[in-house]
C-alpha cells in the first residue's frame, strides 16, 4: 500500500503550453530596425564579390566568349540515318511537312497508327541529322522552314486526299508544305490539289468524253440516211394503201 501511494506521489504533471508571440504581428513590409550592436556586425560580415566584367569594354561585353564554342564530333550513327533519310527523300513521291503542337504520347501512337494504316510513315528528325541529308542537294530549301517540333510523312504514293484526311484527325499537326513528284508546293497549292480527280478518275472522264464524241458524229453522219430511210418508208406505205 505504502508502495502504491508512493507511485501515486510521484507521477509528473506536464503542463499545456501554448507559443504566443509577444507584442503582435511581424510587420515584413516595415521592419523594425536592428539593435546598433547586431547592425554593426551584420553590415561587417556581408559577402562582398568583385564584379568580372568591371575593367570590361562594351565591345568586350557584347562579343560571344570563343571558349564556350564546342566543335561538332563526327557520329558514325548520325550518318546512317542520314542517308536513310535521303534514301526516303529520293524514294517518296508525296512528302508532307507538318508543325507539331504539344501532343501526348497516346495522341503520338494514334497518328503514327493512322499514317501507317495510309501506308504512309510518318518521321521526325532533328535539325542537323536533316541538313546532312539533304545540304547541296534539290530538297536544301526544307531546312528554311524546318526549325523545332517538326514531323515529316513521307508516302510512296501521291494519295493527297488520304493525307488530308488523316490530317483532320489529328489538329495539332499543322500542315506547312509537302513536296509532290518531286516539286515544292505550298499548303494553299496542297488544296488545290485535293480537289483534282485521281489518275484513274480522269482517265475514265477522258474516255467517256471521247466516247460522247464519237457517239455524236456517228449520228450527225447517219442522221440524214435515217431521215431519207424514214421518208421513204412512209412513202411506201402511202402507195399500198392508195392501190
Amino acid at each position: 500500500m505504502a508502495l502504491a501511494v508512493r507511485g501515486i506521489l510521484r507521477e509528473r504533471f506536464y503542463p499545456v503550453v501554448q507559443a504566443k508571440r509577444f507584442r503582435g504581428k511581424i510587420n515584413i513590409q516595415r521592419p523594425k530596425p536592428l539593435h546598433f550592436d547586431r547592425a554593426v556586425f551584420t553590415e561587417l560580415t556581408k559577402p562582398w564579390y568583385l564584379n568580372p566584367k568591371r575593367l570590361k569594354t562594351p565591345i568586350e561585353l557584347c562579343s560571344k566568349p570563343t571558349d564556350k564554342i564546342i566543335e561538332d564530333v563526327d557520329n558514325p550513327y548520325q550518318r546512317i540515318i542520314a542517308r536513310e533519310l535521303r534514301e526516303r527523300f529520293d524514294q517518296s513521291r508525296l512528302i508532307a511537312f507538318y508543325h507539331r503542337n504539344s501532343m501526348n504520347s497516346d495522341q503520338q501512337y494514334k497518328a503514327y497508327v493512322a499514317f501507317i494504316k495510309a501506308k504512309m510513315h510518318i518521321k521526325t528528325y532533328g535539325k542537323k541529322t536533316l541538313e546532312m541529308a539533304v545540304k547541296d542537294t534539290k530538297f536544301e530549301p526544307v531546312l528554311d522552314f524546318y526549325v523545332s517540333q517538326n514531323v515529316m510523312v513521307f508516302s510512296p504514293e501521291p494519295d493527297i486526299k488520304q493525307l488530308l484526311k488523316v490530317t483532320k484527325k489529328f489538329p495539332q499537326m499543322v500542315l506547312l508544305a509537302a513536296i509532290f513528284e518531286g516539286k515544292f508546293i505550298s499548303k494553299d497549292e496542297v488544296m488545290e490539289l485535293h480537289l483534282i480527280p485521281n489518275l484513274q478518275t480522269a482517265q475514265a472522264a477522258l474516255v467517256q468524253t471521247l466516247n460522247s464524241a464519237t457517239t455524236t458524229l456517228t449520228q450527225q453522219l447517219n442522221s440524214h440516211q435515217n431521215t431519207l430511210v424514214s421518208n421513204l418508208q412512209e412513202r411506201v406505205k402511202q402507195l399500198e394503201e392508195h392501190k
